[in-house]
């Protein structure tokens, strides 16, 4: 009995030994002033003190540039893009114009209504096969139709259409609005952009 006792006693004062040896990773004590806490030895811990807080260096802020410029005219855009460019100069109900271009790419004209469901209407042109709407919403009808021999995609819900795309080959279209549009409205604005 006396050796389990010895036993043990040895064990917790083997517990109390490490027990109080402390952690040598735990940080130091930390002391506060101000606003800026301070270890044991009086060095400021870094980011603690929020008037060394501020923007991040302006050489560090990186952002893609607008490719879109703007343009005067259509033709203006037709000339950045490089190639010609037509697209309606007015649309009824449409009161606000805005004529933008990609160099060397892609050419646009934006139609807005200002009203308060701030319609909006796009024709836009550009070089190659691809889709150039930028239109990725999932619609309930995506058919093709043909409109004055042009294959066009169109998508939409509810019988109105608001994204149309083709190409010829050399160019793509894209003729978008945002309140939808008749087959009919599309036909004449497809015979307009093409």
């Amino acid at each position: 009995m006396e050796k389990f006792i010895a036993v043990i006693l040895s064990l917790v004062m083997a517990l109390a030994i490490v027990g109080c040896s402390g952690n040598a990773n735990a940080p130091a004590p930390t002391t506060h002033k101000d606003n800026a806490s301070f270890t044991a030895d009086g060095t400021v811990i870094p980011g603690s003190d929020p008037k060394t807080w501020g923007p991040a260096d302006e050489s560090e802020n990186v952002q893609i540039p607008n490719p879109w410029q703007e343009c005067g005219s259509l033709e203006e855009a037709g000339k950045l893009a490089g190639f010609s460019f037509t697209a309606p100069e007015t649309v009824d109900g449409y009161t606000e114009r805005y004529i933008a271009a990609i160099e060397g790419d892609i050419a646009q004209v934006i139609f807005s209504n200002g009203g308060e469901d701030d319609s909006t209407l796009y024709f836009r042109k550009g070089l190659g096969g691809d889709d150039i709407s930028g239109d990725y919403n999932t619609y309930d009808v995506t058919e093709e139709q043909t409109i004055d021999g042009h294959t066009v995609l169109c998508k939409g819900n509810d019988g109105l259409i608001y994204t149309a795309t083709w190409t010829d080959g050399t160019y793509s279209y894209a003729v978008m609005c945002n309140a939808g549009m008749s087959a009919e409205q599309l036909s004449v604005w497809v015979e307009a952009l093409a």
